[in-house]
């Protein structure tokens, strides 16, 4: 009982004031009183959109790890980079621990956590194994803040500034794809905030158990 009452509550997550939640329109936000910060918004159709973006950001990711990233020319002589070949270098040169690292914050928890996204939204819409969607949103938010794929991208950025005065560049598709994982990660676990996610499951599994 105590548990549904506090159900009806939100705390800011910047200035920690507490606030009791109300119904939302389609399209409009909630924000705090007191610092304007946002609160909740009112998402339609929200398993769908979610799902729609998860799974083009998943194949994003494949086609980004699969192939080229940048061709490098340098008088004549080509080397190409991808993930394949960065792995292969780190641990050649025996850094064994930093390839270790690297292999899991750039392309294991990305992997993981777009993954258990996509099957926690798929059982969701099928309101079905309630226990495994509520481990699978708990795994998503203690990987989300290890998953540096952005990092990666950035890293590479700075290194095409040094490389612009003695060689030509050549994007690849590879390149094009890890941009548009970014844009999606950006909207679908920076935008979309967790307490909409359990929100959504709250409501969905609380209809299904009320019709057995």
């Amino acid at each position: 009982m105590e548990d549904s009452k506090l159900d009806n509550f939100i705390i800011c997550k910047k200035c920690h004031t507490l606030h009791r939640k109300i119904k939302l329109h389609h399209g409009t936000k909630a924000l705090c009183q007191q610092c304007n910060t946002l609160l909740y918004r009112h998402h339609q159709n929200f398993i769908d959109r979610l799902l729609a973006l998860s799974l083009v950001e998943f194949i994003a990711l494949i086609i980004a790890f699969s192939f080229t990233i940048i061709k490098i020319n340098i008088n004549g002589i080509y080397r190409g980079l991808d993930f394949s070949s960065i792995f292969y270098t780190i641990f050649h040169n025996h850094y064994y621990i930093v390839g270790i690292i690297v292999l899991f914050f750039i392309f294991i928890f990305p992997i993981v956590i777009l993954l258990s996204l996509i099957l926690a939204l798929i059982l969701m819409k099928l309101k079905r194994f309630k226990y495994l969607v509520k481990r699978l949103l708990i795994l998503i938010a203690k990987l989300s803040h290890w998953s540096m794929i952005d990092i990666f991208l950035l890293s590479i950025l700075v290194a095409m500034v040094k490389l612009f005065d003695y060689a030509q560049l050549e994007f690849s598709v590879a390149f094009i794809a890890l941009i548009l994982v970014i844009l999606l990660d950006i909207f679908t676990l920076k935008r979309v905030s967790f307490s909409d996610m359990w929100e959504e499951y709250e409501n969905i599994y609380r209809k299904s158990d009320s019709k057995r």
